[in-house]
């Protein structure tokens, strides 16, 4: 009853359908990547691409960085430059919500903390709310609910507990994207790369006269191009990660260290206007 429930509720979450379809939409990339070149790939005559490309390069036409990187790197190459182009337009939107929300610039905001650490609490709800900043709506709302106490202090806990879980799974949203191209990109580098060693030996062993040490050093140096690549793509995309990732957990503290004060203030003049 209970795995028929959770069943259930992943299919009714967006955000898990998502997931399950951008997995199963990389597993079925790497089924047309392997079967490639374990048939057709795996059966070309490596001795006549490197003569091929001799006679392209004693005639002038050499191939440019990026021709030969998808003409050599094959379909891992074009899997990891759809994971590029993938994430690149999150980041984008993701750094302008960011820096919409004055996350990037909270000096508006740790001023009003620092007013209601140091007690001006006199109209704050209301600087607070006008502020970008994402948790000021709620720091306002904690501030307003414990003059007012129209809300008992548990169930305020609980309610500020929810809102606060709201908000970073909110910032948080699209990230693991990101996390997940900067770790699956050099993983899809490495699979072209040995791919790529494969049919280099599978050449040289099928050559006449013995193993041919110029073609092996062209077939590696060929291979390790979708490494490279995947590399280069993993890099920017995991710093990117990385800096969102702080700002949400500074956002995170923030929040936490705000509410807990706000909360023992309250408590503690409860319990003064009770001995009173």
């Amino acid at each position: 009853m209970t795995r028929h429930k959770t069943s259930i509720e992943t299919f009714n979450n967006p955000r898990a359908l998502y997931r399950i379809g951008l997995l199963s939409f990389i597993a079925a990339l790497t089924a047309l990547i392997v079967l490639p070149y374990f048939g057709g790939a795996l059966a070309q005559d490596a001795q006549e691409a490197q003569a091929a490309q001799d006679v392209a390069a004693v005639a002038g036409d050499a191939p440019g960085f990026w021709s030969l990187l998808f003409g050599k790197g094959g379909v891992v190459t074009w899997v990891i430059a759809v994971l590029s182009a993938v994430g690149l337009p999150i980041a984008g939107i993701k750094l302008y919500e960011f820096y919409r929300m004055d996350i990037f610039r909270p000096q508006e905001f740790d001023v009003a903390l620092g007013d209601m650490r140091r007690g001006k609490t006199d109209g704050l709800a209301a600087r607070l709310d006008a502020l970008a900043h994402p948790a000021a709506p709620l720091i306002a709302f904690a501030l307003s609910q414990t003059g007012s106490g129209s809300l008992d202090g548990d169930l305020l806990r609980e309610e500020l507990t929810r809102r606060a879980q709201f908000l970073v799974r909110h910032l948080s949203r699209h990230i693991w994207i990101l996390e997940l191209i900067a770790a699956s990109a050099p993983l899809f580098g490495l699979l072209g790369t040995v791919l790529g060693m494969i049919v280099a030996f599978q050449g040289v062993g099928q050559g006449a006269g013995g193993a041919d040490t110029a073609l092996l050093a062209s077939g590696i140096w060929e291979a390790l191009l979708t490494t490279a690549f995947g590399l280069g793509v993993a890099l920017p995309f995991s710093i990117i990660a990385a800096i969102f990732n702080n700002a949400v957990d500074d956002v995170r503290d923030k929040v936490e260290d705000a509410l807990t004060e706000i909360l023992v203030r309250a408590d503690s003049n409860m319990r003064k206007q009770k001995q009173a």
